[in-house]
């Protein structure tokens, strides 16, 4: 067995020098480039083709003369399969052992390396605002999902909100352990139970997202469907309800991706990394989490003009001394209260924070984010204290 294996590594590594030599060959009439998608991680998988090809659209680069060969990577390791076939549809694919050749020929022979590109969840020209989702859902695909979401005790006519809350189950359920670092970024489903009542007793119907390793509700609440753990769950649903849902409640976590992929609107809760939240998506509204070091709440203005917002790996918060205090369930409740007002014109959502990030950040996000259009519910000092406004 190993004996073939080498003979089809041989086998891929030649075929792939003899593409190289071709697209060299053809390189002053059509320009080629590789799209390698992070495939392993469902966020990743939902938004690096869509902020491309929504930035590709904006940009007057001649499409004919210039093709992407995409790469989705092994089906047993995409993060969610229907996904990553619904955006093959969409792009010229390769099956991820060809574009690993031609990858590996181009790194052993620099010559015939083909560019690739960099693929990114956010980009730096709020492209996402100003285009509409590519992916959309067939007459037969909408057909089935409301069959299902029947099943589920879900009403496909009535109004559905996301409950996305990231634990640290998924990665338990694979053997891995998580760094003490990423800690900081878990949450306890329990303590969205206040915020889960008041958006069922204001006629939504609450859907708890998740791939069923997460930890179950305490005490699940009436009227919320706990759809992680329900046998009924499938990729397939997994992509529909977030891409279909009137909004979503969320830690930052997977499948909010897919929310912004169609554009769903979604209230970020405790935003702990500012580095790697969509700060340039219209459809982004944050709330910050209380950062604190040396027994302070350090004031938004510090944490924007210090390296902290641009900390990227969970145990630099460790690291540098700064831990955080997740708001409580009754606060959690409250800022959910500020959004709905928001989402009904009762209210209306403020970008004086934003601009504060904007101006805090400088050059340098607006590089990374483009221009900062995420919004704020207009609470945030009422319900989490002033340390937002200093």
């Amino acid at each position: 067995m190993n004996q073939l294996k080498k003979i089809i590594k041989q086998i891929v590594s030649v075929l792939s020098i003899l593409l190289l030599l071709i697209f060299k060959l053809i390189r002053p009439i059509v320009k080629f480039r590789l799209c390698i998608v992070g495939f392993h991680r469902y966020g990743h998988l939902a938004l690096e083709p869509e902020v491309f090809l929504a930035e590709q659209t904006q940009s007057s680069r001649s499409r004919w003369r210039n093709i992407e060969i995409w790469s989705f990577g092994p089906r047993h390791k995409q993060a969610n399969t229907y996904l990553a076939d619904k955006w093959k549809k969409e792009v010229m694919s390769l099956p991820s052992w060809l574009v690993s050749g031609l990858h590996n020929a181009g790194t052993s022979a620099p010559f015939l390396k083909l560019p690739e590109a960099k693929l990114t969840i956010r980009g730096q020209s709020n492209a996402l605002d100003t285009s509409s989702a590519r992916l959309t859902f067939s007459e037969s695909e909408v057909r089935r999902a409301e069959t299902e979401l029947v099943k589920l005790g879900i009403d496909p006519q009535k109004a559905y909100v996301c409950l996305v809350v990231r634990d640290g189950g998924h990665y338990a359920s694979k053997g891995d352990i998580e760094s003490a670092g990423y800690d900081i970024l878990n949450f306890d489903i329990d303590t969205f139970i206040p915020a889960a009542e008041f958006l069922v007793s204001e006629g939504f119907q609450v859907v708890r997202m998740g791939s069923g390793s997460e930890k179950p509700f305490t005490r699940l609440p009436v009227g919320v469907v706990d759809y992680a753990h329900s046998s009924f769950r499938s990729e397939f649903l997994d992509v529909y309800i977030a891409g279909t849902c009137s909004f979503a409640v969320s830690t930052q976590t997977g499948p909010d991706a897919v929310c912004m992929l169609f554009r769903r609107p979604v209230l970020y809760v405790d935003v702990t990394r500012f580095s790697q939240f969509f700060f340039g998506m219209k459809a982004a509204t944050w709330t910050p989490v209380r950062l604190m070091k040396d027994g302070r709440v350090l004031p938004l203005s510090e944490i924007i003009n210090s390296d902290i917002a641009w900390f990227k790996d969970p145990n630099d918060f460790a690291t540098n001394g700064v831990t955080q205090q997740k708001s409580s369930p009754e606060e959690l409740l409250q800022l959910v209260q500020s959004y709905v007002d928001c989402m009904r014109g009762k209210d209306e959502l403020t970008d004086q924070y934003s601009w504060r990030v904007a101006r805090g950040l400088g050059e340098r996000g607006k590089l990374q984010f483009g221009e900062i259009s995420a919004r704020s519910v207009p609470r945030i000092a009422e319900i989490l204290g002033e340390w937002v406004n200093n």
